[in-house]
């Protein structure tokens, strides 16, 4: 099993979140689109919270604070079995500035977001968004 982690970044002041332009995809899933959550697979030894965070830094550029776990799912990707942890977390600083394998990035509303964003769909993506919100209260 593989273990991958999704992101969803947020400017909790406009209720934005951020997405990466990745052309190609990611986990060789080209067909499903090119706005994806910025992510990646969990090594041996790191820890899935920081690894998160490292993500969204790698990637994006942007720091996060508050980083917690709204949500889970198996699925099989590429013939290979993948359990998905979603992380959710406040932006708190850095500057935009997208590195491979993301080639640009959006800040969008809920509403504006795609009906799918990599794996997840627009409605998935809300939901694990009022999660984050009410553990953050």
């Amino acid at each position: 099993m593989i273990v991958r982690i999704d992101v969803i970044p947020l400017v909790l002041e406009a209720r934005r979140v951020v997405v990466a332009e990745v052309i190609g995809g990611y986990h060789g899933q080209a067909g499903l689109g090119r706005w994806w959550l910025p992510s990646g697979v969990l090594e041996e030894g790191e820890q899935p919270g920081e690894r998160a965070a490292a993500l969204v830094k790698a990637q994006l550029g942007l720091e996060l604070d508050g980083v917690a776990v709204v949500g889970s799912r198996a699925s099989q990707v590429g013939g290979r079995h993948h359990l998905a942890l979603v992380y959710a977390g406040a932006v708190a600083g850095g500057e935009p500035a997208p590195a491979a394998p993301v080639s640009g990035f959006a800040a969008r509303t809920l509403a504006e977001l795609p009906d799918q964003t990599g794996f997840w769909h627009r409605d998935e993506i809300a939901l694990l968004v009022s999660r984050y919100e009410r553990l953050r209260a």
